[in-house]
């Protein structure tokens, strides 16, 4: 698959992403198996299926309203190079594949991205957004950006406890029914998340 040749800083997270975590003992207790992989523009048609599953209140947490993006706005998030944002999927195989859940950050500037979460109703609350936004954070510090914007409902606690895990909120105002949260993002150390806790960095070979 063309995703293995892409650029080493999100390999080396995604590819390389310590197994003995928690969230990752719940997926493989509970969920078939997934793939957590960059986006790749033939991923557009699975999103929009993804979209067409959704619940009426998975939709309106997300974009609060009824309306879901266009093909075309998701085949734009499909197209996220590094240039101008990021995108990652958890992805379910067999004879039908499927894009259960949705991660990605689209730059405001240099150091800031405006990020956004989707996960389908049935695959939520199984810490596959607690890993997407961990794995989205680190490959946004790896890349020179250190502030996450995100627009939440004031009722969508999991997504605030969320956005909290992962950085310092230096904003967190009330506008237009949503809460307008910046998150300084709290970067993992390299070795953390390549290297199992029980080891320390000097009994590791390096990982180049």
């Amino acid at each position: 698959m063309e995703w293995f040749g892409m650029d080493p800083i999100i390999m080396r997270y995604l590819g390389q992403a310590a197994p003995w975590a928690d969230v990752d003992q719940v997926l493989a207790a509970s969920l078939p198996a997934l793939i957590f992989r960059p986006v790749q523009p033939d991923d557009t048609d699975l999103i929009v299926e993804m979209h067409q599953r959704l619940s009426v209140a998975t939709i309106y947490n997300r974009y609060h309203s009824p309306r879901v993006p266009t093909r075309q706005e998701i085949a734009q998030i499909c197209q996220l190079d590094g240039s101008n944002g990021r995108a990652l999927v958890a992805a379910v195989g067999g004879k039908k594949a499927a894009v259960v859940a949705l991660a990605y950050y689209m730059h405001v500037n240099p150091q800031t991205a405006e990020m956004a979460l989707l996960v389908e109703d049935g695959y939520q609350k199984q810490g596959i957004g607690k890993r997407l936004m961990q794995q989205l954070r680190d490959i946004a510090v790896a890349q020179g950006v250190y502030f996450f914007e995100a627009f939440v409902l004031p009722s969508n606690k999991a997504m605030l406890h969320l956005l909290q895990q992962n950085g310092q909120v230096v904003q967190n105002k009330l506008g237009y029914g949503a809460r307008e949260i910046r998150l300084q993002l709290t970067a993992v150390p390299t070795w953390e998340v390549l290297v199992p806790p029980r080891l320390k960095p000097a009994d590791c070979l390096p990982v180049w």
